[in-house]
């Protein structure tokens, strides 16, 4: 199997212009490593390792906080006190 490419992308505006396989067993992997670089934002679109996932439970709890920590990371997202 080969490893995920995440590439590091602009922010877009409407999630219609977001070029990622949300659905794949890398995407966790992935946004955990535009995280930790700081990115505005990724694209899966030249990656080759999409692997279809279903997540359920703790799983999508986990992914659901990598999206949100993404978003702040990368400005989309503020929070309020």
């Amino acid at each position: 199997m080969k490893r995920a490419k995440p590439e590091r992308h602009i922010a877009v505006e409407s999630s219609d212009k977001v070029m990622r396989n949300v659905f794949c067993r890398n995407y966790g992997e992935c946004l955990d490593y535009a995280i930790l670089k700081k990115w505005p934002g990724f694209s899966c679109q030249n990656c080759h390792s999409y692997e279809q996932e279903r997540l359920e439970g703790q799983a999508l709890n986990d992914d659901h906080a990598r999206c949100m920590a993404l978003a702040f990371v990368s400005g989309a997202l503020e929070l309020s006190l």
